[in-house]
């Protein structure tokens, strides 16, 4: 069971899907932050079964996209880092308008990590923040989507030279502007600094330790993800959404 809507700003609407409580009300609201890009397609699947488990256990679920992203109003060459950051607030003062929760904890997924840590970390009261393979920094964010397009130039070998050199300049594929990578770019460790260790719950794929924030609860899942070599392939492990289910619903 679930609903999809559009909310927030008239000159910008913002999708989301709601998945209400089933059985016993927890009274706990968990809005999903997704990841940024491919990332975002390749993971839909995984985090919709996380909202539908989430709801079985009780907790409202609200999944959103990004302005100029997925089904949310907007083209991405005009969105921003503001919109994106305004966009988790939003969506978290709308999960809780429409639930009356009081309890808010975020999941949010590789750069998505970054952005809710910037978002909630000064201006919203949230209990706990789930984060699965958080990326520390805009500038190594920059740098996975730079793999990224050599995977996809060493992918698509019919490419002429020419065309190489347009996919290889300034992350064209993506269609971002200027403006936006220079925000991403700016975006430091400082953001998870904001928020006290003992909320953090952080599940990765490969090994512990690289999470900026010193005491925080990580635990270690392995699992090729392939985030930045197989950027058309679906990222789905039940083990990682069991952590994250554990991440979201332990006391």
């Amino acid at each position: 069971m679930h609903e999809a809507f559009f909310f927030g700003p008239t000159d910008r609407q913002i999708f989301g899907v709601y998945h209400p409580a089933l059985g016993i009300d927890t009274g706990v609201l968990t809005v999903i932050c997704p990841p940024l890009l491919s990332e975002l397609n390749r993971t839909h699947s995984a985090l919709r079964n996380l909202a539908v488990a989430l709801a079985q256990k009780g907790q409202h679920v609200l999944r959103f996209d990004y302005t100029g992203t997925g089904d949310s109003h907007g083209h991405l060459a005009d969105a921003s880092m503001a919109h994106w950051v305004e966009d988790i607030q939003i969506s978290i003062q709308e999960g809780r308008d429409l639930t009356g929760c009081r309890a808010v904890r975020v999941l949010a997924v590789r750069a998505g990590a970054l952005l809710a840590c910037n978002s909630v970390g000064s201006q919203v009261d949230i209990d706990r923040a789930v984060l699965w393979d958080p990326i520390a920094s805009g500038t190594e964010y920059l740098s996975t989507l730079d793999r990224e397009q050599a995977s996809v130039i060493d992918t698509h070998h019919y490419l002429s030279r020419a065309e190489q050199a347009q996919v290889s300049s300034e992350y064209s594929i993506y269609g971002m502007s200027a403006g936006m990578l220079s925000d991403i770019k700016a975006i430091n460790s400082g953001v998870y600094q904001a928020i006290d260790a003992k909320k953090f719950r952080v599940v990765c794929t490969s090994s512990a330790g690289q999470f900026p924030v010193e005491n925080a609860t990580e635990v270690v899942v392995p699992f090729e993800c392939y985030w930045e070599t197989k950027i058309d392939g679906v990222v789905f492990s039940q083990p990682v959404l069991e952590q994250l289910l554990t991440g979201l619903t332990a006391a």
